[in-house]
């Protein structure tokens, strides 16, 4: 691989300035970061920064690490319904809604949040958040925003006579057929990817960012994939695209975005977004600085180049403990390359 890709850490990936901040006539910060378009055969439509060079996806993965759950068959031997799968992809907010869905697909499996070892934080849901503090209750592993992806990879286990203890232990089966999984939807050689951990204790799979643009492309279009491969990433597709919901929450951009478009979409911590588009096509963005609120001026400014303008795409104001306005925030227009 040419650039930065050859050798993956070495030097940060070429990136362009992609949000701006202006505090009054002065810009005041910029978030620089990388923006690709491929189709499902993994052809660079669009670029803006380096294509080849590497980024952790993180919980952008979600959709790819819940295929085994219908390649199994888990998924039809449990009875899991699409609001379960779409929850076992999603960073949720732990709602009353998603937490449901994960005891679901724990009790269909026989399991109980006791075997849950996702990791506990506070709801991201403020008010859940506050609902939990006001009860006296610490979080527990249900509340963290991944627990209903361990809950499918649990599901997994049982249904296959795999120790569920150890899941998380890197030579576990699901671990290694996951691994192979993202690989070949994400068309990256097995000894290409680089796996670190990620903040659930699973691992978090970094590749050329064009790679999570091309599993996109393919995880929304089925295509360029084996039959029974593009079958269960057509079933998760629609499970998120039916239920966009469970794969977020209130306020957040994935959702909106699945309910206003024909999009599926999926944030990842550090500035990580991904998106495909059944008319063939699928996206990933990473803010360089890792800067959360840079993520959605980004995305709806590079969906709107390719005719996606459902959602506002005003510039966010920016506003000061009284609620003036101060400034905004907004995007940098791009040279397609």
């Amino acid at each position: 691989m040419p650039g930065s890709a050859a050798r993956p850490g070495a030097t940060p990936p070429e990136d362009a300035p992609l949000v701006s901040v202006t505090r009054g006539s002065l810009v005041e910060s910029h978030h620089r970061g990388r923006i690709v378009f491929c189709d499902p055969s993994g052809e660079v439509l669009e670029a803006t920064g380096d294509p080849d060079g590497y980024a952790y996806v993180r919980s952008s993965a979600k959709p790819f690490q819940a295929l085994p759950l219908v390649l199994s068959g888990a998924a039809d031997i449990y009875g899991l319904t699409d609001e379960e799968l779409a929850v076992v992809c999603a960073s949720h907010n732990a709602e009353g809604r998603h937490l449901e869905a994960v005891r679901s697909i724990l009790d269909k499996a026989s399991l109980s949040e006791r075997d849950l070892q996702s990791g506990a934080h506070l709801p991201m849901y403020v008010p859940a958040a506050e609902a939990l503090a006001r009860g006296g209750e610490e979080p527990r592993n249900i509340h963290g925003n991944c627990s209903g992806k361990h809950a499918g990879m649990l599901a997994v286990c049982v249904h296959e006579g795999w120790e569920t203890r150890t899941y998380r232990d890197p030579d576990h089966p699901l671990r290694r057929w996951i691994s192979d999984l993202v690989s070949q939807v994400c068309a990256v050689e097995p000894e290409s990817l680089i796996v670190g951990g990620d903040g659930c204790g699973l691992p978090a799979f970094a590749m050329p960012l064009r790679g999570l643009a091309t599993g996109f492309a393919r995880i929304a279009t089925g295509q360029h994939l084996p039959d029974d491969l593009s079958a269960a990433a057509l079933r998760i597709r629609d499970a998120m695209r039916s239920h966009p919901f469970m794969v977020a929450g209130t306020g957040r951009l994935d959702t909106e975005l699945m309910e206003a478009t024909q999009l599926v979409t999926k944030m990842g911590a550090e500035g990580m977004f991904a998106a495909g588009s059944p008319d063939g096509w699928g996206m990933a963005i990473k803010i360089s600085d890792g800067a959360g609120r840079a993520v959605r001026p980004a995305a709806l400014s590079a969906l709107l180049r390719r005719g996606v303008a459902l959602l506002e795409s005003d510039p966010l104001v920016v506003r000061d403990l009284h609620g003036v306005e101060v400034g905004v925030m907004d995007a940098v227009p791009q040279n397609d390359r």
